[in-house]
């Protein structure tokens, strides 16, 4: 009986022990696990705080480009209104003195007609020519 006994709370020992040392093995896990999803989870704060700085300062350069571009277009457009004032003025003074010159000519145009137009109805009409 006392060797059944023995076997009896040696197993009983070596269960405790199995336990025991499970219990050991899922607790040491735990800590690896945690671990790894705090360094996980650090990692992608890391990430994420790299991303929005990055944005940022490509946006920030972006909108300098932009505001760069249209400072220059404001440049030229100052430059050629000043510099090239008495080009325009010109320009436009040849397009009006051509403009004028053609419309002489097409009042000529139409004075001749009018004389061609009184001058037909005032000769009769000579039926044999």
């Amino acid at each position: 009986m006392g060797a059944f006994a023995g076997i009896a709370y040696r197993q009983a020992d070596n269960r405790n022990q199995v336990l025991n040392k499970i219990d050991k093995n899922k607790e040491e896990l735990k800590e690896e696990l945690t671990a790894m999803r705090d360094a996980a989870y650090e990692e992608y704060t890391t990430l994420r705080r790299e991303m929005s700085d990055t944005m940022s300062a490509a946006y920030r350069e972006f909108g300098e480009t932009v505001y760069g571009i249209r400072e220059k277009v404001t440049q030229v457009e100052l430059w050629i209104r000043d510099e090239l004032k008495d080009t325009r003025h010109t320009l436009q003074g040849g397009m009006d003195m051509r403009h004028s010159i053609s419309d002489e000519k097409i009042e000529k145009v139409s004075d001749r007609v009018r004389q061609l137009e009184i001058g037909v109805s005032r000769k009769p009409y000579n039926i044999k020519e």
